[in-house]
């Protein structure tokens, strides 16, 4: 019999896991460097590794960037589009997300979708006052989710043309130069603002402001979606919409085998940053600490033939790699006391 090909060590994906500095503060910037199961681990890492330099004026956020590049998919095709097919829409152009704009000091800043807690039934109602608005562009709406929609071009004449920006990457920040762009950016702009104009007087908006409840008054397109040209096999397609659909604030993480071993991803850090609370992202570090670095760095449980870490930030992405042995990385000892310069910031265009 031929030899067993070697196991595939796991890989986990820490979403946010590389904030400012300035908004850390240097405590808890210690709190993070000097945590016990990171400076363990350092004793194990053989190599680490950095996102490449960003082509674009404004990159994908780091997660993404890096979901992306492992399922190979092409720089057209932003990763969140992968949703829409695994949940049953699978002609679906675009992907579309039902949001909340609030007025900032003096821009519109974009509400984290899953805050909204938006019912089946608002969600239904809603897309029912869109749907002829939409039609008359040739487009239909279809439901994956309350929270996640998307766009067909039910008339390919009239396919719309655009560059988009992630939804993550907008998150909390003012909106306008995540807006889509291209041929039909002003026609996008168009059709959003009769679906606005149709929702501010709404029921549903009505019934959600009188309980205090954020209205929903814009919706934010992303895509184009995979399409068969992107290369994906049956696995990977479910694996990579399992993670485009997942809940960022459900706890615990979300674990597949997209055919390269058990990918775990984790936004636990990331839920930290997205509540701006740093004492929170310290109390997120320590929990990640002893439930993932420290098994790692004792080679624990599917930890036990090695594993590769990702750590990721608003654009870029840091890889720490432990080799399947089990010897100790003398070689890699003194990054004991250069484990601060894991968790910096990575300039996208360095």
């Amino acid at each position: 019999m031929p030899p067993a090909p070697p196991a595939l060590f796991p890989t986990l994906l820490l979403t946010g896991a590389l904030p400012s500095p300035d908004w850390l503060g240097p405590a808890g910037r210690q709190v993070c460097v000097n945590s016990t199961g990171l400076r363990a681990m350092a004793k194990r890492v053989s190599t680490t590794d950095v996102s490449p330099a960003a082509t674009e004026a404004i990159p994908e956020p780091g997660h993404e960037r890096w979901l992306r590049q492992r399922f190979g998919l092409p720089d057209r095709y932003p990763f969140a589009a992968c949703g829409p097919a695994a949940a049953g829409s699978s002609q679906a152009d675009w992907r579309v997300d039902p949001v909340h704009l609030h007025l900032g000091r003096d821009h519109l800043v974009l509400t984290d979708p899953e805050r909204l807690e938006l019912t089946d039934a608002e969600s239904s109602a809603l897309r029912t006052a869109a749907a002829p608005l939409l039609a008359e562009e040739g487009l239909e709406l279809i439901a994956c989710s309350p929270t996640r929609w998307a766009l067909v071009h039910a008339d390919p004449s009239r396919a719309l043309d655009l560059q988009t920006h992630a939804l993550a990457g907008a998150l909390g920040r003012s909106i306008d130069a995540y807006l889509p762009q291209g041929p039909d950016a002003r026609r996008w702009r168009r059709i959003l603002n009769t679906v606005q104009m149709t929702w501010h007087i709404h029921p549903v908006n009505a019934q959600r402001e009188a309980r205090g409840a954020p209205t929903i008054n814009g919706l934010w397109i992303e895509g184009p979606c995979p399409q068969a040209d992107a290369g994906l096999n049956a696995q990977q397609r479910q694996a990579a919409g399992a993670l485009a659909n997942r809940a960022r604030h459900a706890p615990g993480a979300v674990i597949v085998d997209d055919g390269q071993g058990l990918l775990h991803v984790d936004d636990r850090l990331m839920q930290a940053q997205l509540a701006g609370d740093p004492q929170h992202f310290r109390s997120a570090w320590l929990s990640v600490d002893e439930q993932y670095f420290a098994p790692i760095a004792r080679r624990e449980g599917p930890w036990s033939q090695g594993a590769t870490v990702v750590l990721t930030g608003d654009s870029g992405w840091r890889s720490l790699s432990m080799p399947p042995t089990r010897g100790w990385n003398l070689a890699a000892l003194w990054r004991r006391a250069d484990c601060s310069a894991w968790i910096d910031p990575i300039d996208p265009h360095r």
